[in-house]
């Protein structure tokens, strides 16, 4: 790497520099208050979501997804979270949201469609997951999926001539390339993710199953989600669609911990495939309506 021994690189200092791109939006705050409040309803929750139109199309389209595969076409938010919950309704809200805040963060680097078809794919493997091992609000580890790789833009948009040697080395590597950041910078954009979580008032576990999603032997209290993403991450890197690499699939290695934190066989997985790929095309024009695959 080139000499960058006069440079300071701070985590902090870095989300402050970008804390007026990457604020959550009001009704997010509403949102999640309401969902706190002891007394709040559906109908509560349901009102704030309709005040937004867009947001409320694009939540009321992931609920009629195959995503969810319901027998009936739901028509309004209040029937949406009557059958699915608030709490899942609140976390495709917040997916949603996320997304169109991080997208408009402006980075060269990057490869902007190739990093969200990355990102959705994770989370429909994360959400599989999760059901599999009966992990409670599987749409919690859709959103972590979703956002796993939400610093990455923070970091290329910030200090792109820093790392730009990272991506070239790393190849689209994503564990290869958490280790050039950490040598350049100190820290990686998996860090910078779980910080970013923190912001928009995630719950820790959230916050520390992107965080070390690329470190999953240093999770603390959150060992199982860690591991969802960290796997997810790895299932998806090795598919042609779901790769984070612009050139193509490649074998990303597993910590071998993981299948006994999850008590997965590996072949428990072979035909998540038949279940994310009916899903994949849909949800991507959901989150991301200019996308193509």
């Amino acid at each position: 790497m080139g000499d960058l021994s006069d440079k300071r690189f701070d985590l902090g200092d870095l989300l402050k520099d970008v804390s007026h791109l990457i604020s959550p939006p009001e009704i997010i705050i509403r949102l999640r208050q309401a969902l706190e409040a002891p007394h709040s309803s559906a109908n509560s929750i349901a009102a704030i979501v309709t005040q937004d139109p867009n947001l409320s199309a694009q939540v009321l389209h992931l609920a009629n997804s195959a995503m969810y595969g319901l027998p009936n076409r739901i028509d309004t938010v209040s029937r949406a979270i009557s059958i699915i919950g608030t709490r899942a309704l609140y976390h495709l809200a917040l997916a949603v949201s996320a997304t169109n805040t991080f997208s408009r963060l402006p980075c060269e680097l990057v490869n902007v469609a190739v990093f969200w078809r990355h990102s959705i794919f994770t989370a429909l493997v994360a959400r599989s997951l999760a059901q599999r091992c009966h992990v409670l609000h599987p749409e919690r580890l859709f959103v972590a999926g979703l956002l796993h790789d939400v610093g990455s833009l923070v970091l290329y948009s910030r200090y792109p001539e820093e790392l730009r040697e990272a991506l070239m080395i790393s190849r689209g590597n994503e564990q290869v390339l958490a280790e050039q950041e950490r040598e350049v910078l100190g820290f990686d954009h998996a860090d910078v993710g779980g910080e970013l979580l923190r912001i928009w008032g995630l719950p820790p576990v959230l916050q520390e199953a992107v965080g070390r999603h690329h470190r999953p032997g240093a999770a603390h209290q959150a060992s199982l989600e860690v591991s969802v993403v960290h796997l997810a991450d790895a299932l998806s890197n090795r598919t042609e669609h779901g790769s984070f690499s612009e050139y193509g699939g490649y074998a990303c290695l597993v910590d071998p911990g993981i299948w006994t934190t999850l008590k997965l066989e590996e072949e428990d997985t072979d035909d998540i495939w038949d279940e994310i790929t009916p899903q994949f095309l849909e949800i991507l024009t959901v989150i991301l309506p200019r996308a193509r695959a």
